[in-house]
């Protein structure tokens, strides 16, 4: 017996991943947003703010921990009479809460945990050797090299 609810373990994963990513994205776009505000104006509106030390924030999500009680089955395919081919199988997970408890009559004490962290990792050799998209800003005059 699965519940509507159950997913594949991967795609659960993989869920999460997404909206890791997706907020992160979201963040990046507002960081990007609110410095454009300030320094499409002119770069000399930028100037005061540079001359005391500002620099603007980016914000990471450093870490996203998931500990998630689940009633876990085995389901998919399994082996064609006709031609005897074995077919892969997927774990199903379904989070166990009170509908579910209810629904099944199911314990939590016998509920599966899946533990699993998503941390950021630096970008590959060969990503840091790309040309970076020039955003529009003017080098600093201070800066070597200007």
């Amino acid at each position: 017996m699965m519940d509507v609810l159950a997913v594949p373990l991967g795609e659960l994963i993989s869920a999460v991943g997404r909206s890791v990513a997706g907020a992160q994205q979201t963040m990046d776009e507002r960081f990007i947003e609110h410095f454009s505000a300030i320094y499409d104006q002119s770069v000399a509106a930028f100037e005061p703010l540079r001359a005391i030390g500002y620099q603007p924030t980016w914000y990471q999500i450093p870490e996203a921990t998931a500990e998630i009680a689940l009633a876990i089955t085995v389901g998919g395919p399994q082996v064609d009479a006709a031609s005897s081919v074995s077919r892969r199988r997927d774990l199903y997970g379904a989070p166990v809460d009170a509908g579910y408890q209810s629904r099944f009559n199911y314990r939590l004490k016998t509920a599966s945990s899946l533990k699993f962290r998503i941390v950021p990792v630096p970008p590959p050799e060969a990503a840091t050797r790309l040309p970076s998209p020039d955003l529009g800003s003017e080098p600093d005059p201070r800066a070597p090299g200007a």
